[in-house]
């Protein structure tokens, strides 16, 4: 569960730095790790069928 914030805070220096592109971009692939993590985290371990 590291990779999320790990992605989230680069995503953020980059759009800090005005690299709106690439930090957009990081911060799309936090959103899609969140998503997949979720869903497998629902599926396996709260047994909601998403």
């Amino acid at each position: 569960m590291f990779l999320p914030f790990l992605t989230a805070f680069v995503g953020l220096i980059l759009v800090w730095f005005e690299k709106r592109l690439a930090g957009l971009s990081v911060l799309a692939v936090t959103v899609a790790v969140l998503i997949v993590w979720f869903r497998f985290h629902a599926n396996s371990h709260l047994n909601i069928s998403l």
